[in-house]
């Protein structure tokens, strides 16, 4: 029997650059307006990514898109890359989540993670020493509290007393993911019974599948969201011109706070980007002919067996005619690739 096709997403972290910058009502309808415009193309998900005091808006306020996109769209499922939940109160996560599932009538995907940046966890008042211990915590209140149980917990950082989330989620069970970069991050996906987010890393991957079924779980019966891609084009010498300022402010914004975060070690597949020379990063961007594209995408594929891939539609302040019309020939032209694969 074949496999089943891959499905395919988009990402969105509503960045609005100073150098490329449209007014801020004006951007965000276009951008609802392009999320709109994935799902008429057939995508079957949309992923929102936060991040806080930049100065470029990176999307600080998920949920509240999320609830947007839910009363826009009718059929794509949507979902957060990641939430940073040691920067949230548990609490008002399960409900959120929960609202926006209604909203969505059950097409809404809760995706965690730990987060990392100083001036995230200094900006909350957090202590960035000790996100792993206020993770923990928050899953076991999050996956308890969706799945219709009254909750008590005497923890370091909570302490809650007799909580239920109502009016409860559509979806039972509620699907919850938990983004990894690191094996420990992996292993506590899996011991949390999550679905796993991560970028191209095998051996996060066979840390979240060997705990699962460590624990007596088969890792077939969870979900893999994995971020690849490409841009579909003719010309890819002539995409890369247009897009280098942006690829390059995508990769300077970033390593910038990976080296401020200090403990991102040389393996984790987002410190990598520390030090990238525009050489490196032209030999990473993928575009090209869509059979050029599809091809790329299996490789990676082979190498870790993801149900769900995801994709940016383009980098931060790049103009929107051009990732339309990337989008639009990824749909029509990538995607078959693979649906018309796993039907054979």
């Amino acid at each position: 029997m074949p496999s089943p096709a891959p499905q395919f997403g988009l990402t969105y972290d509503f960045r609005n650059p100073p150098q490329w910058r449209r007014p801020w009502a004006q951007f965000y309808d276009e951008m609802l307006d392009e999320v709109q415009l994935a799902e008429q193309l057939g995508y079957d998900h949309v992923w929102i990514t936060e991040h806080h005091f930049i100065d470029d808006g990176y999307t600080p306020s998920v949920l509240p898109i999320a609830a947007a996109v839910a009363r826009l769209t009718s059929r794509v499922r949507i979902g957060t890359w990641v939430l940073l939940l040691p920067l949230h109160n548990a609490i008002r996560v399960a409900e959120d989540a929960a609202t926006v599932d209604i909203l969505s009538n059950g097409r809404f995907d809760l995706g965690v993670g730990l987060g990392y940046r100083i001036e995230e966890f200094d900006g909350f008042g957090v202590d960035r020493r000790k996100r792993a211990a206020i993770m923990e915590e928050s899953l076991q209140i999050i996956t308890r509290t969706l799945n219709g149980e009254t909750v008590s917990l005497d923890g370091e950082h909570y302490q809650v007393q007799n909580v239920t989330v109502t009016p409860p989620p559509v979806q039972q069970p509620f699907p919850l993911w938990v983004g990894a970069r690191s094996v420990p991050a992996a292993r506590r996906a899996a011991r949390f019974r999550a679905n796993l987010m991560i970028v191209a890393d095998r051996p996060v991957y066979e840390a979240w599948a060997d705990q699962l079924a460590a624990q007596g779980d088969d890792p077939a019966d969870f979900q893999v969201l994995l971020s690849a891609g490409g841009f579909v084009t003719d010309d890819p010498e002539a995409l890369w011109e247009q897009l280098r300022p942006h690829q390059q402010y995508l990769r300077d914004t970033y390593g910038k706070w990976y080296r401020e975060a200090a403990d991102l070690g040389p393996d984790d597949p987002l410190g990598r980007l520390i030090g990238q020379t525009d050489e490196d990063l032209r030999e990473r961007f993928v575009a090209g002919p869509p059979d050029q594209v599809a091809e790329s995408i299996a490789r990676t594929l082979e190498w870790i067996p993801a149900q769900h891939v995801i994709s940016m539609a383009a980098p931060p302040g790049a103009p929107r005619e051009v990732a339309r019309e990337s989008m639009q020939r990824f749909a029509n032209e990538v995607i078959p690739h693979f649906r018309e694969a796993a039907a054979r």
